[in-house]
């Protein structure tokens, strides 16, 4: 994660306290001005803004943007420091390093909990990652119980439609045409309950958007993605029995006509 630094004054270490603030807190205390050059009261103490940050993600990755501010360890000391070290290659392997270099800048300065940053998000995206595996594993079962319904309904049609369509083999009717005359009946099914699906499913996508990271409650990707893949489980669900149906016998048909 890199944090980005909009607008920054000069400082020195040993000048008077400043402070960096982010947008967030920028535009709630300075609203259509530049917050550059400012004074905030902090810890008994008059700092200057001398530069504003970009708002970003501080405690949790579904938080909504917070007031957050900068300060100077040596201005405003603080004993539970963090320390963001950026590596190329597998970070986990720096941690004796990390160490050791702190060690020699200060060998009773005590370090703890060095992991990499992705391990951190893991952790801070635990029940968002619980919740999808759950809901997934939930949307798979409905797929399936979807498919089967699709393929009983089809196929108790076509078996209630098979002296109709023996006759209309017997009248010349291709097997072709009987495929496509059940498969369409299949699909104009699908596509309505899709239609229906998603309209649903964009009422209930915002309610969830609290869940989401990464990606929209509304993403045109997703809903596309999803419309096709049950879209062509229902129609090769309404192939099966559509199949079955142009080997009707038409004399079979007609004998019992």
């Amino acid at each position: 994660m890199r944090l980005r630094v909009l607008r920054r004054d000069a400082d020195g270490v040993a000048g008077p306290p400043v402070v960096i603030v982010n947008q967030a807190l920028a535009h709630r205390y300075w609203p259509n001005q530049s917050p550059l050059g400012k004074r905030m009261q902090i810890e008994g103490k008059s700092a200057t803004v001398i530069g504003v940050a970009s708002t970003t993600h501080y405690f949790d990755l579904s938080e909504r943007p917070q007031l957050f501010l900068y300060l100077p360890i040596y201005q405003f000391y603080n004993a539970n420091v963090t320390l963001h070290v950026r590596t190329a290659g597998n970070a986990s392997g720096y941690a004796a390093t990390i160490a050791d270099s702190l060690h020699k800048l200060n060998a009773g300065l005590p370090v703890s909990d060095i992991i990499p940053m992705t391990a951190w998000i893991r952790a801070s995206s635990f029940v968002q990652r619980m919740a999808g595996t759950f809901v997934g594993a939930f949307g798979a079962l409905a797929l399936l119980l979807a498919a089967v319904g699709i393929y009983g309904v089809s196929a108790y049609n076509t078996r209630q439609r098979t002296h109709e369509i023996g006759i209309r083999m017997a009248l010349g009717a291709q097997r072709a045409d009987v495929l496509l005359l059940t498969l369409g009946q299949g699909a104009r099914i699908t596509l309505l309950g899709v239609g229906i699906g998603l309209l649903i499913a964009f009422a209930v996508a915002r309610l969830m958007s609290s869940l989401l990271y990464g990606v929209s409650a509304t993403d045109p990707v997703t809903f596309a993605g999803v419309a096709l893949l049950l879209t062509l489980v229902a129609l090769f669900a309404c192939y099966i029995p559509a199949r079955r149906a142009t080997c009707v016998d038409p004399m079979a048909a007609l004998r019992h006509e």
